[in-house]
């Protein structure tokens, strides 16, 4: 009988993050918002979306938060803004903030 090789902790971490970012995307998509990218980061992935209206409205209730502000020499002004889902970072970007 032939056993199966152990699985490398890193292996079951990106699994573990996997399972988690595929809980969040259907979330996400629940709530009518875009993803647009995922990094794919254990312990903690980050999920990268489109700003939505829903957006400022957590921002306002304090279910999310503003952490980055800067200026671009293309776009000009934009703050970033995240907040947490299924052990996941959810963050979006404003232009002109």
């Amino acid at each position: 009988m032939q056993t199966q090789p152990q699985r490398p902790i890193r292996n079951a971490e990106v699994i573990a993050a996997a399972h988690l970012v595929a809980a969040a995307v259907e979330r996400l998509t629940r709530r009518g918002l875009i993803v647009v990218g995922v990094e794919m980061e254990p312990p903690r992935p980050t999920i990268r979306i489109l700003k939505h209206e829903s957006c400022t409205a957590m921002v306002q209730e304090g279910k999310a938060a503003y952490y980055g502000f800067d200026q671009d020499i293309y776009f000009g002004k934009y703050r970033q803004g995240q907040f947490q889902l299924n052990g996941c970072r959810v963050v979006w970007d404003e232009l002109d903030a």
